[in-house]
């Protein structure tokens, strides 16, 4: 009988490996993590055995936290989350220990452990494929995304875990003291029905929130070039307008971008913008954001007063050479220093835009010239 209990127990354990092996990163090849773990099973069930002779009734199921020593060692991932995966685990393997106890006590005591082994491999049949193919790739999902999605809710999610985890546990030891019957038999099935509904429907809305994210991500940034477009670009002129902190405006024109295209062919053109980009990115990756505006023309807002280096080291774009498509035309740089109380976006542009423009008509002139 004890053995029969053994490979009850066993069986569970042998479901929350495969679940933790099939979802969390190894450090070491298979062989030597199932070395490891097979070990620690003897050393911990050999105790168990001695210690607790009647082991095997699911009272010290607690004591599987035990295993989160060798898998700390053994896997990559953190031991917090591996504890959430072993919660997770833990409700499945419970509601189906209780489950099996309770059917096997309404078919009599005779054979009773190892009626319920019977009828827990039963259980476990009919629903590992799910368990691995879409309730478990589910929950991994909602572990790896719920953060981005709102940092506050995962708390709450892995509060949640614990506290399904710790009722399963208390139903076990609350079931497993009493005669089996049907109304238990539902109750199981109800409350483990429940907890996989709630894990859906936080799926769905996590799911759903990074569809959304991605979607503002494509709807905010350049298709071309990769930068921020001209929506992101008042959004964000619009939360410096709400602060009370100085920032400038760079508005960037390429010259004669048209002969360029002219000349060269649009391929080449988009080449040169994406080129261009490139250039504005890397020199201002610590001080300010790059947007593409529209066509030809680009816009850098900066913290602070007007960036007068980044700005000639634009103007001078020395390591144009590298990967460019053809030569530099130059560019026309419009600069405006902004200070609280602070216009309205579009006249702020409008004022940039016009700095630019000055620009541009003086490097006409100074080229006919």
């Amino acid at each position: 009988m004890l053995i029969v209990r053994l490979f009850i127990v066993l069986e569970m354990l042998c479901v929350n490996i495969a679940s933790v092996e099939g979802f969390c990163r190894r450090k070491y090849n298979r062989v030597i993590s199932l070395l490891v773990l097979a070990a620690f099973s003897v050393l911990f069930f050999g105790s168990i055995i001695f210690l607790f002779p009647q082991y095997g009734d699911g009272k010290l199921m607690f004591l599987g936290l035990l295993y989160l020593i060798p898998l700390s060692f053994l896997y990559e991932n953190s031991v917090f989350r591996m504890f959430i995966i072993m919660c997770m685990n833990w409700a499945y393997s419970l509601f189906a220990f209780v489950a099996a106890f309770q059917i096997s006590r309404l078919l009599g005591e005779v054979n009773l452990y190892l009626n319920m082994l019977l009828i827990q491999t039963g259980i476990y049949a009919l629903t590992i494929y799910p368990l691995f193919k879409w309730a478990m790739p589910k929950f991994i999902f909602i572990l790896e995304n719920l953060g981005k999605y709102n940092r506050e809710c995962v708390r709450y999610f892995n509060l949640n875990c614990v506290l399904q985890s710790a009722t399963i546990v208390v139903l076990n030891v609350v079931f497993l003291a009493e005669a089996g019957s049907p109304a238990k038999i539902l109750t199981i099935f109800f409350f483990f029905g429940t907890t996989i509904l709630s894990y859906v429907m936080i799926y769905h809305i996590v799911s759903d929130s990074v569809r959304i994210r991605k979607l503002e991500q494509v709807s905010l940034r350049d298709d071309l070039t990769g930068l921020a477009n001209r929506v992101c670009l008042f959004e964000d002129l619009q939360e410096l307008r709400n602060g009370k902190d100085i920032f400038s405006i760079l508005f960037m024109d390429l010259d004669r971008f048209k002969e360029v295209n002219d000349t060269h062919g649009h391929v080449v053109g988009d080449q040169y913008l994406r080129h261009f980009a490139n250039i504005c990115r890397e020199i201002f990756r610590d001080r300010g954001k790059v947007y593409r505006f529209g066509g030809d023309e680009f816009v850098v807002l900066c913290p602070g007063s007007i960036p007068e280096d980044k700005t000639e080291e634009i103007r001078a774009c020395r390591s144009w050479e590298t990967g460019a498509p053809c030569p530099f035309n130059q560019v026309s740089i419009g600069a405006l220093e902004c200070h609280p109380p602070f216009k309205d976006a579009d006249r702020l542009m409008y004022e940039v835009d016009q700095k630019m423009y000055e620009m541009k008509l003086r490097s006409k002139k100074a080229r006919h010239q």
